[in-house]
């Protein structure tokens, strides 16, 4: 190599040195924090646990679609046992709008005034009647009510289903609803 070209690759491995230096530092952190994540990564699967309360609100979802006639408000009891779970009441309010309907027949009326006035629209108070695990929490039982409030069909009952929500490899899903005996 001519001695003209040994300053030019002199300065020039000074320059790039630190740079080069830095990126295989970088690059070798990165493969070996990318391995470390992957690594901890849960295995691909379902994401059912006992605590989880979807099985509610895919019940729910069942339970209100499927109901003669079709409601566009609903209701939920307020502060008993039969009052619905966080996920099924939010599954409620996705549906359309959704009141607390109290025990006190005072506040009862209120309600039902208040439901005439917004429209003739089916209106169904739904009831949690509760939730039972199986298969180690993979199988859970919901049993849900409910009946019409207001309007032309003002105490028509839905009668109470029994819904099995299943978990499998891709998560939970109703595998089987029915009618409950002397509903």
């Amino acid at each position: 190599m001519p001695h003209a070209s040994r300053p030019f690759l002199a300065t020039l491995m000074i320059a790039a040195g630190p740079g080069l230096l830095l990126l295989s530092a970088c690059g070798s952190g990165a493969t070996a924090d990318r391995a470390k994540a992957d690594s901890a990564k849960p295995a691909a699967g379902p994401s059912c646990v006992s605590t989880d309360s979807t099985p509610v609100g895919l019940a729910v979802l069942d339970f209100i679609t499927k109901a003669e006639p079709l409601p566009k408000r609903f209701l939920s009891a307020a502060g008993t046992d039969s009052a619905m779970p966080d996920d099924g009441f939010k599954v409620l309010q996705d549906k359309g709008p959704t009141y607390f309907y109290s025990s006190d027949t005072v506040a009862q009326r209120k309600i039902r005034e208040k439901l005439e006035e917004v429209g003739p629209y089916p209106s169904m108070l739904v009831v949690f009647r509760g939730k039972t695990e199986a298969d180690n929490g993979n199988t859970v039982t919901v049993r849900l009510g409910g009946h019409y409030v207001g309007g032309d069909d003002h105490g028509k009952l839905a009668p109470t289903r029994s819904f099995e929500v299943r978990c499998d490899t891709t998560g939970w899903k109703v595998a089987a609803s029915k009618i409950e005996a002397g509903a």
